[in-house]
């Protein structure tokens, strides 16, 4: 592709975007007003000030948006785990992947992750789309940067997974004299560039398109940055545009993670969308309850026309009528009848569906404990309210996977995951000529993700649904087992994996639970103890016969 390739298909993927921005304007604009600067405000403050968002969407979106972080990605607790993905890993293999699953939690832990996510979660529940970006800072750590939903178009690739991106962003003319190069800017810029009052305050528009290049499709191609897997350019979009940097990366660098996917759409469909209407028309409802509290507490007074200005309204007032005004019964309070319950219920019912709409009954279960209610009952309503969200739990996991791996290889290409050299071959993909000995010291190969488990509690959530089931199932043959006495039916169950999947799933600090490499030497440790226990009743008993056929041949 030429240069004219890639602002062409940069203008492609925003005019897409284009075509969503007014459904995402109307949510930001009804529900969390200023959440995007980039956003077009179509609905500016009235004089009045009058309040233009609900307050119990906004208020749904945060707990929702909250929740991702805490139940999926919780700061400070270990919320994934890095596995084998070999059925039979080897020996070392488990610990390996300890090690590096601690590695890549503390490096989170010391980057700007979490505070980014909270952003990249916003988004992905307000309008249905969330992003961020991932690099390694020449300050020796990950940085993270949120991509506001609005300022990016993209396309996925056959498996489904966003392969193609491009963004929109500005920048001084001083920085971007710092980030590619002054020689490299358009004319326009250099000039503002020269200018004091323009340097710092005037900004340019620029847009960043990534996409795989054809020519590359394995690492130890991935030398030069313009040989890289991934093309990553950089467009200056004003005037004649042009490109003024071309780089490249390993590993695709942006996560873009959808509620629920919207057919063939590259944006996701956000759960507001759903009860748009409700949101109206609570927000209608509201006006008319307040014009109904304000009637009520100041009532519309229906008098004659010669007794304007004689109508005392202060408190304790004292006005004097005539008896023609007296027989009409003016002054008088007029329209001032409204049913306030009706509509509060309204608002109440209308709310409901919002709230419902963003999973907040679901996880409000999820994270009280209900005392009141026996524990069959809070199974079972779990089960049916984590099921309900589970969808969009396993979308995030499948979005969260190249995201995942683009962390992964950042470490490692920064010497913060330990031990690489003894890293399992799982994690090597060699070419076809490839030799595994020296292709590890040349840097001839790919680093394959690894398999990812989350731990955070909506995952644990969903697999105590699978957990009641294993429970009923033990309680099953457990009742079978005393009634018929046999206890051969225990020959049909893994018991070992039954009693791992079960603690994982409770959520029980992982570090209580023996490796399986400890697993294997306590099994070895009891089978020599078993076997010097039989070996001693041998003895034993070669002893006691010994004295026996001693005795009998005694006269």
């Amino acid at each position: 592709m030429n240069a004219q390739d890639y602002i062409r298909t940069a203008e492609s993927l925003l005019s897409d975007m284009a075509t969503r921005t007014g459904e995402w304007d109307w949510l930001r604009n009804h529900i969390m007003p200023g959440s995007n600067a980039n956003a077009r405000q179509e609905e500016n403050p009235s004089s009045s000030q009058r309040r233009r968002y609900s307050t119990e969407a906004n208020q749904a979106l945060k707990i929702l948006a909250s929740a991702h972080l805490t139940y999926i990605t919780p700061m400070g607790q270990r919320w994934f785990a890095l596995k084998s993905s070999d059925p039979k890993p080897g020996k070392d293999a488990e610990g390996w992947f300890a090690n590096a699953t601690e590695a890549m939690l503390a490096e989170l832990a010391k980057s700007n992750f979490y505070t980014v996510a909270h952003q990249c979660m916003l988004d992905r529940c307000l309008t249905g789309t969330g992003c961020m970006y991932c690099e390694w800072l020449p300050s020796g750590r990950l940085g993270f940067t949120h991509i506001p939903t609005g300022t990016y178009g993209g396309a996925d690739g056959k498996d489904g997974m966003p392969e193609v991106f491009c963004r929109t962003f500005k920048l001084s003319a001083y920085q971007a004299a710092q980030e590619f190069g002054l020689e490299n800017l358009p004319a326009k810029i250099r000039e503002a560039h020269d200018k004091p009052e323009k340097m710092y305050s005037e900004k340019h528009q620029y847009v960043h398109l990534v996409m795989p290049r054809d020519s590359c499709n394995f690492g130890h191609k991935m030398i030069d940055a313009r040989h890289q897997k991934y093309a990553s350019l950089y467009i200056a979009w004003e005037g004649e545009k042009q490109i003024v940097k071309e780089d490249g990366y390993y590993e695709f660098p942006y996560l873009v993670t959808r509620f629920l996917r919207w057919g063939e759409s590259f944006f996701g469909f956000a759960p507001g969308t759903d009860v748009r209407e409700e949101i109206a028309a609570v927000l209608k409802l509201e006006r008319i309850m307040d014009v109904l509290g304000e009637t009520a507490a100041f009532p519309r007074i229906l008098t004659l026309a010669e007794q304007v200005g004689e109508v005392d309204m202060r408190a304790g007032g004292r006005t004097v009528i005539k008896p023609q005004a007296a027989q009409l019964q003016l002054p008088r309070e007029w329209a001032a009848s409204g049913r306030y319950d009706v509509g509060k219920d309204r608002i109440e019912e209308k709310e409901n569906k919002i709230r419902e709409a963003y999973f907040v009954p679901m996880l409000q279960v999820i994270s009280s404990v209900d005392r009141e209610m026996t524990a069959t009952e809070v199974n079972a309503r779990e089960a049916e309210k984590v099921l309900a969200f589970s969808p969009s739990f396993t979308l995030f996991i499948s979005d969260m996977s190249p995201f995942m791996l683009r962390i992964f290889c950042e470490l490692l290409r920064a010497g913060k995951i330990p031990d690489m050299e003894n890293a399992p071959d799982e994690l090597i993909k060699l070419d076809e000529a490839g030799n595994k000995n020296n292709d590890r010291q040349t840097g001839r190969y790919e680093i394959a993700l690894p398999a990812v488990s989350y731990l955070g509690k909506i995952s644990q959530a969903i697999e105590r649904v699978q957990r009641y089931g294993v429970e009923a199932v033990m309680q099953t043959i457990a009742q079978f087992i005393q009634t018929s006495g046999d206890a051969t039916v225990l020959d049909c169950l893994k018991i070992p994996e039954i009693v791992r999947f079960m603690y994982e799933s409770s959520g029980a600090p992982m570090k209580g639970l023996r490796t399986e490499k400890e697993i294997e030497e306590i099994q070895k440790q009891r089978q020599q103890a078993e076997q010097a226990a039989q070996q001693a009743q041998l003895m034993q008993d070669m002893a006691q016969a010994n004295r026996d056929n001693a005795a009998a041949q005694k006269p």
